[in-house]
């Protein structure tokens, strides 16, 4: 029953950026979301963060198009570890109202093509998906920890050191890195819609 109504919101879902939206957009931006299915629902309450969200993603622009580089698990897609999807694809496999977009604070204060650059790094070496979920392990890699890494290698800087600080494994899984203004801007938010 739970897989047949998840599979019927998913398919009448029409969930998509305004065209004003689209236009803040920047490549390198990171987009989050809460995606359809039984491992994003667990993912989001075993995390239970302030908001929804079970998956990210870095946005690429290339010749006036979105895509967004990130790393599924072969359980989940066509394709195992880092791969590219279109924009639209993306907030297609997202729950309505889920999606928050935010923009790296970079030390340089140039824009964040750098990220983008760094996602396409990881996805020309074709890293598989981590399963065990280890961040000390750079040959798999899971979603956040491709953002970490991206960050970490373009600018030099933990955006989970705070996180980590207690030897808590699980909040190396935790989203909540990427909402702290510290490190990141939200550009969009549409969570907000749901309150």
């Amino acid at each position: 029953m739970y897989i047949y109504r998840t599979e019927q919101e998913h398919s009448f879902s029409k969930y998509y950026l305004s065209k004003d939206e689209i236009g803040l957009l920047q490549n390198g931006d990171i987009i989050l979301r809460h995606g359809y299915g039984m491992a994003s629902d667990i993912i989001v309450q075993s995390l239970n963060e302030k908001y929804d969200i079970s998956h990210c993603a870095v946005l690429t622009k290339e010749e006036n198009q979105f895509n967004v580089i990130h790393s599924v698990s072969q359980s989940l897609s066509d394709f195992d570890g880092v791969q590219t999807q279109s924009l639209n694809r993306f907030i297609n496999d997202s729950k309505i109202n889920s999606l928050i977009i935010v923009r790296y604070k970079n030390p340089t204060h140039t824009d964040n093509a750098l990220i983008a650059e760094k996602a396409k790094y990881y996805l020309l070496k074709k890293l598989p998906f981590d399963n065990d979920f280890n961040i000390e392990d750079s040959t798999k890699i899971y979603c956040t920890e491709l953002i970490w890494r991206v960050i970490k290698d373009s600018y030099h800087e933990d955006i989970y050191k705070n996180l980590l600080k207690d030897k808590n494994r699980k909040n190396q899984y935790k989203f909540q890195a990427f909402w702290d203004t510290t490190h990141f801007e939200i550009i969009i938010n549409h969570q907000l819609r749901k309150k």
